[in-house]
């Protein structure tokens, strides 16, 4: 199949552009009055009635807004405010925000600068309201800048917004330099497979060691005000209760999808494992118990998104070193009753694994875990034992399909995939949903 050829289109779903992804002659044809003015764009912090882009420019402006459609010729727009982006505010990058828009809707975007429309574009579908089927992907570990085929098969899936559980770039950066931070995000902004991926689905996206300092980083890490400052600036996301860490929340239909930072405040791993000792922090842990408390009273089921694995006995960068924390943790969810209503996925392991709970013996929480992994790392095992087995490895991913019709149960299926588009470990179960004590209703953010 040939960039230029329209089959090439079809299957991309969405015109795309640049020197990421396809040469501008192909698509400038395609779009009147148009110009190459952004280096990158891609969106997250979906909502049923809004979202968040974040565009690249390659020049100055103080009149950069988000033009958005159901067109894909961008015909009958709704329009941002406008925003400046300059190398000397925020490295031209422009944070747009579009609100107005309806549930469960297909839309396309592109940046206007200067009043001259760019021709690199995006799409994005906002989330249903109220109880909903959805599927979404996750996976994490990847070489900076990957261009494995394995990003390409996520794609093919439409997913309705691709999940990041750490690891988006390998740059162990040390150092409190936003310049390296930048350049990382923008080495993965130039793979073809990335840009392809990201224009075609929103993000969302929790960092995890390498993409946040050196291997097995922590709270000392010197490169942690670079890392924070500049994933507030590049990449597009949900409301940051925290000034400095990231751990963010948003709901689709009836679940809540919970994203831990635990490395922004994680203590030394090598600490003395009491009651102290935390990879959370007290700021955050305490809005975990919040957000969970508050999923149940809205009658929402629970996604806990950890970056390192939960299950383990075995020390090494996981809950283990942290498993009085671990186990407060587990009492809580299980003294509040939350465990039914309950899953986690991880990241960090290079590996596609599965429990249904079983292993899962912390203060008796039982409830599943799912890792999908690595996007293009060489395969590695870490945790468990897990029910379903392990299978270590590159190019693959999971998927989590919703099914939502209303009534006391989700249904959850759990499918771990490769480059290859072949099942390499799968799971199903039903989940009770929460009798709603409250009429209050998590908007995305």
């Amino acid at each position: 199949m040939k960039l230029c050829d329209p089959v090439f289109f079809n299957h991309l779903s969405l015109p795309l552009r640049g020197a990421y992804t396809i040469a501008a002659a192909c698509l400038l044809p395609l779009v009147a009055n148009s110009a190459q003015l952004a280096e990158f764009v891609w969106s997250g912090g979906i909502s049923p009635t809004s979202a968040e882009v974040r565009a690249g420019l390659l020049t100055d402006s103080s009149n950069v807004r988000l033009v958005v459609s159901t067109a894909s010729n961008l015909s009958n727009p709704t329009y941002s405010s406008s925003v400046d982006a300059t190398a000397a505010a925020n490295d031209r990058v422009a944070p747009l925000t579009i609100s107005g828009l309806q549930p469960d809707t297909s839309y396309y975007y592109a940046v206007e600068v200067d009043g001259v429309l760019d021709d690199l574009r995006g799409a994005f579908r906002t989330f249903p309201s109220g109880n909903a089927s959805f599927t979404f992907s996750f996976g994490s570990c990847a070489n900076t800048g990957s261009t494995h085929p394995v990003l390409d098969q996520i794609r093919s899936e439409n997913p309705l917004f691709h999940l990041v559980t750490g690891d988006f770039f390998y740059e162990d950066i040390g150092v409190n330099d936003p310049e390296l931070f930048r350049d990382a995000y923008r080495a993965n902004f130039a793979s073809p497979q990335w840009a392809a991926l990201m224009q075609h689905a929103p993000f969302a996206y929790i960092w995890d060691d390498h993409d946040f300092g050196p291997n097995n980083s922590n709270s000392s890490s010197a490169a942690k005000p670079a890392a924070q400052s500049v994933y507030r600036e590049m990449v597009p996301h949900y409301t940051l209760p925290d000034s400095s860490s990231i751990y963010q929340a948003f709901s689709v239909g009836r679940v809540r999808v919970i994203l831990l930072d635990l490395r922004s405040e994680r203590d030394v791993q090598s600490a003395t494992d009491n009651a102290q000792k935390s990879t959370l922090g007290a700021a955050q842990k305490a809005w975990l118990k919040e957000e969970l408390l508050q999923a149940q009273r809205e009658g929402a089921v629970s996604i806990l998104v950890s970056s390192v694995p939960w299950i383990s006995d075995r020390g090494s960068d996981t809950w283990d070193s942290y498993s009085t924390e671990r186990s407060e943790l587990a009492r809580f969810i299980v003294e509040n009753s939350l465990q039914d209503s309950l899953f986690m996925l991880g990241g960090d392991a290079h590996m596609l694994a599965i429990d249904d709970g079983r292993n899962n013996t912390y203060a008796n929480a039982g409830f599943p875990v799912f890792h999908a992994a690595a996007l293009d790392r060489s395969g590695s095992t870490k945790g468990g034992p897990y029910s379903h087995g392990t299978f270590p490895g590159p190019g693959q991913y999971g998927l989590v399909e919703v099914t939502d019709k209303g009534g006391d149960t989700i249904k959850v299926s759990w499918i771990g995939k490769n480059a290859a588009n072949e099942v390499v470990t799968e799971y199903s179960f039903d989940v009770p949903v929460p009798q709603s004590t409250s009429t209050a209703v998590h908007s995305g953010s």
